[in-house]
């Protein structure tokens, strides 16, 4: 009786592993997805250097990863609730930023003002006055670098030309992201948004 019983439930366990499913990834997980953003984004002749590759691939890691966490898409790991937050940006980059943001605001910068002090720096007219950092706003939804693609090289920075989409709102942003080397990594020195 238990070899029957055995052998009854084996059929059943190989019978129904043979059915085809069309629906049989339905949930990505974040893994999943990294890797096919890698995939789908496309590589151009442009990104010669092994250098700028990694450049490119640390971008998007970074982009994904930084705002998905701020906005409690991806959960942060106890070491990073833990720990200090280490930033994507350049520190005078953040500087920058947090001026162009707070632009008229209380404590904040006039537009003169903020001109004057960054113009020689970086080009101020895309800068995304008033709006945060990477997209403009604050409530957003999940969020993918769709397209990456070196843009310029110089001998101590990439220029990327990325497109991130907020895949809730259905919204896409084109920027023109530098990246700096750093240690072993790199950081983001500006932002244009166009």
């Amino acid at each position: 009786m238990k070899q029957f019983i055995i052998l009854l439930s084996s059929a059943i366990v190989l019978f129904s592993c043979r059915g085809k499913h069309d629906d049989s990834k339905k949930v990505i997980d974040s893994a999943d997805t990294k890797n096919s953003i890698h995939q789908k984004i496309s590589a151009t002749g442009t990104e010669a250097s092994p250098e700028a590759a990694k450049a490119r691939e640390w971008l998007i890691l970074n982009i994904e990863s930084s705002l998905n966490k701020a906005n409690g898409e991806i959960e942060n790991s106890n070491e990073e609730t833990e720990k200090e937050v280490k930033s994507i940006y350049t520190t005078q980059y953040s500087a920058y930023k947090i001026d162009a943001i707070n632009v008229e605001l209380d404590d904040g910068l006039t537009e003169d003002e903020f001109i004057g002090k960054w113009k020689e720096k970086y080009n101020t007219k895309l800068a995304g006055i008033g709006y945060g950092f990477l997209v403009p706003e604050q409530d957003y939804g999940l969020i993918k670098v769709i397209h990456c693609e070196l843009k310029n090289k110089t001998p101590d920075s990439f220029v990327f030309n990325a497109v991130i989409e907020d895949t809730a709102n259905q919204t896409k942003y084109n920027r023109d992201i530098k990246v700096v080397p750093n240690a072993k990594s790199f950081l983001i020195d500006d932002v244009l948004e166009y």
